[in-house]
């Protein structure tokens, strides 16, 4: 069974996360994709989960692979997103 709770707070920390990375212009091209998706018709709330799927997507391969964080990486699968 979930947790509601947790999954809850775990939404809004990436949600944090993502608007942070916005807020700060680091890395420039979270608000670069936040624009794109909205203009490819996607809402501000759905642009956000697809960026916030890229920050945990991102954060489980460092955590797996012991690999430093690899900013190119992330801005590389930024700039993929649809």
């Amino acid at each position: 069974m979930m947790n509601t709770e947790f999954d809850s707070i775990l939404h809004e920390q990436i949600h944090e996360v993502v608007e942070r990375q916005i807020r700060e212009n680091e890395p420039k091209e979270t608000e670069e994709t936040l624009d794109k998706l909205m203009i490819s018709g996607f809402s501000r709330h759905e642009a956000i989960h697809k960026i916030g799927a890229v920050v945990v997507e991102d954060l489980f391969d460092v955590l797996t692979s012991k690999e430093k964080y690899d900013k190119k990486r992330f801005i590389n699968k930024l700039q993929r997103l649809k």
